[in-house]
């Protein structure tokens, strides 16, 4: 699977902070999440459906 996080984040003009307030989920791990400190696998199903719903996009979109 492909960690798409940053990709689509960078597109909708977000920076990581931005990210963060909108879904909730702390800076650090999205941070963490889009250097592949945390294998995209092992993000939660909560944290991806939080960070999908702010990118406006879907699950399958950020790990394709």
């Amino acid at each position: 699977m492909k960690n798409n996080i940053k990709e689509i984040r960078e597109r909708k003009g977000l920076t990581r902070k931005e990210l963060a307030e909108s879904s909730g989920v702390h800076y650090k791990k999205i941070t963490d999440y889009e250097n592949n400190y945390i294998n995209i696998e092992n993000v939660t199903i909560g944290n991806l459906y939080k960070i999908a719903k702010a990118l406006e996009c879907t699950i399958d979109d950020l790990i394709k």
